[in-house]
C-alpha cells in the first residue's frame, strides 16, 4: 500500500488567523482523514512555528 503525506509547518512569525465559528480545526482535520483510513499528527516545531502532517493510504 502507498500512502500520501501532506505537511503543513510555519514558523511562527505570521499573523494570528481569525477564528471561524464554522470550522472544526485539527479535531476536524482528524476526523476528514481518520475516514479514509489515515491519521494527523500536529505539534508545535523546536524553534517556534507549528507543523500538520497527514497521511492518507492510497491503492497502488
Amino acid at each position: 500500500m502507498h500512502e500520501l503525506v501532506v505537511r503543513v509547518t510555519d514558523d511562527g512569525r505570521g499573523a494570528a488567523a481569525p477564528r471561524s465559528p464554522d470550522g472544526h480545526g485539527l479535531l476536524g482535520m482528524r476526523e476528514r482523514v481518520s475516514m479514509y483510513g489515515g491519521a494527523v499528527q500536529a505539534a508545535p516545531r523546536p524553534g517556534g512555528g507549528f507543523e500538520v502532517l497527514a497521511r492518507l493510504p492510497v491503492a497502488a
